[in-house]
C-alpha cells in the first residue's frame, strides 16, 4: 500500500509543478481556467487585473458580505495573477467560473451584451435514437442551407442534426423511454462577452504504452472554441463562428486495448447559428458500455454488464443577457445555494427565546424563479425574524416527497432561514403536469417534534399555490 500510496503522490507532484516554469510563473495562456478534478482544484491567471483585485471583484458579487465556510469551498490567491478556487456545489463552480474572465477587465465599466452558451453531451441507444427521431423529426429541421456539420470519429458517421424546441427536446427525453435509453453525461454553462472567443479546456492526459518501452498520452475530456456574435437586428439570434467541439471518451480499460483507450469525437461547423429557445443537435456513432447507474464524470462513462450506449448527441443552445442581469441573477442564486449562518455579533444581540420550533417551523414559505437558462430554482425557507438565541443552532431533518422527489438532508435553522432549502430538479415528466405535489417533513434531530406541510407547484408559471 505504502509504494502506490508514494507515487501516486510523486505523480500529483509532477502534475503540478509540471505547469510551473524555471521562474514559478504557471506556463499556460493567461484568461484560462484549468480544474483538476481529482485534487478538486482549479486555477485561473489573471489577464488584467491582480489576483487578489480579480478576487475581490468576484466575492462581491458570488457572495456579498459573506465569507466562505470550508464545507462550501474556497477561493484563494496565490500569486500576483494566479487565483485557486473550488466549490462543492457544481453549479455554483461553473457560474464561478463564467464570472471570473467577465471581471477581469482594466476599464472602469464591464461587459453590457453576453452570451450564455449551453452545451450538453447525452449518451444514448439505438433505441434512444429512434425514439427522438420519431418523436421531433416532424417538429424540427436539418442544417437546411447552412454549413454541413464535420463530424470525425472512430465511425465517421452522422446519424442526425437537427434544430429542435428546447422545451420539446426536454419533454421527449423525459418520457418513460428517453430517461431509459438516453443520458446526460455532462452540461458546461459558459458566459461569453459579445464579440469574444470561447476558450474552454477541461482535459486529463491518459498514458498509454502502445508497445513495451513506449509511452505516450492522449486527452480525454472537452475542450470547445469559436467566436461569438449577436445579431444587430436580432438579439435573441447569435453566430457562432468557427465552432468546434472536442470530446475524449476514456473506454473502460479492460474492455479497450492499449493503444485504444481514448476515443475521440470532434464536432465543427464554419458558422453555427443559435436562437433562444432552439436546441442544435448533432448525434454521431461512438460505440462505448455506459450506465446511468454507476460511475459519471466528464472524461468517463461508467459501466454496467447489460446496457450498451452506442451513440453520443451533443446539444448546442445560446441565450443572450446583460450583466446587469446575470449578477442579480448569481447574487440571488448564491444566497440560496450556500449554507449561510449568523455571525456570532448578531446572534449575541439576538432575544433568549421568541417561542417553539414548532412555531419556527411552521413560518416555512416556498420561493421560486427561473435562471437565466430557463431552469426552474424552487424550494422553502423559514423566517429569519423567528431567531433566537435557543434555537438557531439546532438540527433539523428535512424530508421531501414527490415530484420525483426523495431528499433526506439535515440543516440548521440558521441554514433554514438565511439559505433555505433548494430542491433538487423535478423529473422532467413532473414538469409537464398542471400541477406537483410536494409533501415537506421537518423534524428537530433528537426530538419526536415535526412538522408537516403540503405544497403544490404549478411548472408552467412557475409559481406555488394553495
Amino acid at each position: 500500500m505504502k509504494p502506490f500510496f508514494m507515487i501516486l503522490v510523486s505523480f500529483l507532484n509532477f502534475s503540478l509543478f509540471a505547469q510551473i516554469g524555471p521562474t514559478g510563473v504557471f506556463q499556460r495562456d493567461a484568461g484560462k481556467i484549468e480544474c483538476q478534478e481529482e485534487l478538486m482544484r482549479c486555477t485561473y491567471i489573471s489577464q488584467n487585473l491582480s489576483a487578489r483585485t480579480l478576487a475581490s471583484r468576484v466575492k462581491a458579487v458570488l457572495k456579498p458580505g459573506d465569507v466562505l465556510l470550508p464545507s462550501e469551498g474556497y477561493v484563494t490567491v496565490e500569486s500576483t495573477s494566479v487565483l485557486s478556487f473550488w466549490f462543492y456545489n457544481e453549479e455554483l463552480r461553473d457560474r464561478f467560473e463564467g464570472l471570473l474572465p467577465l471581471l477581469d477587465v482594466l476599464e472602469a465599466g464591464v461587459p453590457s451584451h453576453l452570451v450564455q452558451l449551453t452545451t450538453e453531451i447525452f449518451s444514448l441507444s439505438d433505441e434512444g435514437l429512434s425514439h427522438i427521431d420519431a418523436s421531433i423529426g416532424g417538429a424540427s429541421s436539418d442544417t437546411g442551407d447552412g454549413p454541413a456539420w464535420d463530424i470525425i470519429n472512430d465511425g465517421g458517421i452522422l446519424d442526425l442534426s437537427l434544430t429542435v424546441s428546447s422545451n420539446l427536446l426536454s419533454a421527449v427525453l423525459g418520457t418513460t423511454v428517453g430517461r431509459k435509453e438516453t443520458s446526460r453525461v455532462t452540461r458546461v454553462v459558459q458566459l461569453i462577452p459579445n464579440l469574444a472567443d470561447i476558450s474552454y479546456e477541461r482535459t486529463t492526459n491518459i498514458y498509454i504504452s502502445p508497445t513495451a518501452g513506449v509511452v505516450k498520452d492522449e486527452k480525454a475530456g472537452l475542450t470547445l472554441n469559436g467566436t461569438v456574435s449577436i445579431n444587430g437586428g436580432d438579439s435573441n439570434l447569435v453566430l457562432v463562428k468557427d465552432y468546434s467541439f472536442n470530446y475524449g471518451v476514456l473506454n473502460p480499460s479492460e474492455e479497450s486495448d492499449a493503444q485504444d483507450r481514448v476515443t475521440i469525437l470532434k464536432v465543427s461547423n464554419p458558422q453555427l447559428y443559435l436562437y433562444e429557445g432552439i436546441s442544435t443537435m448533432v448525434v454521431s456513432s461512438n460505440t462505448s458500455v455506459v450506465t446511468r447507474d454507476n460511475s459519471w464524470g466528464l472524461f468517463s462513462f461508467g459501466r454496467e454488464k447489460t446496457k450498451v450506449f452506442s451513440k453520443l448527441m451533443v446539444v448546442t443552445r445560446a441565450k443572450t443577457m446583460t450583466f446587469d442581469n446575470y449578477r442579480d441573477e448569481m447574487t440571488r442564486f448564491s444566497r440560496l445555494s450556500l449554507f449561510r449562518k449568523f455571525p456570532d455579533s448578531m446572534i449575541d444581540r439576538m432575544p433568549n427565546s421568541r417561542g417553539s420550533v414548532s412555531q419556527v417551523l411552521s413560518s416555512l414559505q416556498p420561493y421560486a424563479y427561473r435562471l437565466s437558462n430557463g431552469d426552474s430554482v424552487i424550494g422553502f425557507k423559514l423566517d429569519e425574524k423567528l431567531a433566537a438565541k435557543d434555537i438557531v443552532k439546532k438540527t433539523i431533518e428535512v424530508e421531501i416527497k414527490g415530484g420525483g422527489l426523495k431528499m433526506k438532508k439535515m440543516r440548521s435553522i440558521e441554514n433554514l432561514m438565511l439559505s433555505g432549502f433548494k430542491f433538487d430538479s423535478l423529473s422532467p415528466r413532473e414538469m409537464t403536469k398542471a400541477k406537483v405535489k410536494l409533501k415537506i417533513e421537518l423534524s428537530v434531530h433528537g426530538s419526536r417534534e415535526k412538522t408537516k406541510k403540503t405544497l403544490y407547484y404549478d411548472p408552467d408559471r412557475n409559481v406555488f399555490f394553495e
